[in-house]
């Protein structure tokens, strides 16, 4: 029996974050539930076994197991989190599943200043084989990144706040430098079904960075410009949950 429920939103956090990072929008779901999309580069204990292919891995097996409840998921992925995200979603849209004779599905995509790779493609290629001067890498230990000034880079359109400084968490290199698998959002199966948020003030991920990853995607994304930085569900957090809802009620009416 096909799932009769809102879908579920699986809140897939960038590089240096964790889910706990969208709390600030939650409020203003309207009841929709979420689920949290960790992955295990976020702060291994052994930097050198994390991958980009292990991030995508452990992400999938989230998203089946929801599936196998029977709920229909959207999912919500910010920055590298979309490069995770569209290797954990590949074959899971509608379409592909209902070949196989299964009704619970990931019905759409929304990417918050996502990263966008090609299949074999790293994010470290993808950002032009060169980290920018914010990454600090081998910091605070081996095989570990930081991003600093945090403020400026990320959250240059809050107030200053040290508990934003704080709350980074240091990521695994090697998840950059590691190959990512075919994305799902290449699937026609998501047709209609992708919405990409361009954060223009971003300092992260600029935006003629984000539109040139739209451009090589060559599908096509409902745009929808933010004049914030790289953290919208911290600056902007009312207006971003409007888009989930927008894009839940759209894929529960073609359901």
């Amino acid at each position: 029996m096909a799932p009769s429920a809102p879908p579920v939103v699986v809140l897939v956090p960038g590089a240096f974050g964790t889910p706990a990072g969208f709390e600030k929008m939650l409020p203003y779901l309207d009841g929709l539930q979420t689920h949290p999309g960790s992955y295990p580069s976020c702060n291994p204990a052994d930097p050198m076994s994390a991958s980009c292919s292990g991030d995508i891995s452990a992400l999938r097996g989230t998203l089946l197991s929801l599936l196998d409840q029977q709920r229909d998921l959207i999912i919500l992925a910010h920055s590298y989190g979309g490069v995770v995200a569209g290797g954990a979603a590949k074959g899971l849209d509608k379409v592909s599943r209902a070949t196989h004779g299964q009704t619970s599905a990931v019905l759409g995509l929304i990417y918050v200043a996502g990263n966008i790779t090609l299949d074999g493609e790293s994010l470290f290629e993808a950002v032009g084989g060169a980290y920018p001067p914010f990454i600090k890498e081998h910091k605070p230990s081996r095989g570990l990144a930081l991003i600093e000034p945090a403020m400026e880079i990320l959250y240059n359109d809050c107030d200053p706040d040290p508990a934003l400084e704080n709350a980074m968490t240091p990521h695994a290199l090697r998840a950059f430098e590691t190959r990512a698998s075919a994305p799902a959002w290449q699937d026609g199966g998501f047709d209609g079904r992708r919405v990409y948020i361009r954060t223009a003030r971003d300092n992260c991920n600029p935006p003629v960075l984000q539109d040139a990853w739209i451009e090589k995607s060559g599908v096509s994304w409902d745009v929808v410009n933010f004049e914030t930085g790289h953290m919208p569900f911290i600056s902007q957090p009312e207006a971003l949950a409007a888009q989930v809802i927008r894009l839940a009620d759209e894929v529960m009416k073609r359901k």
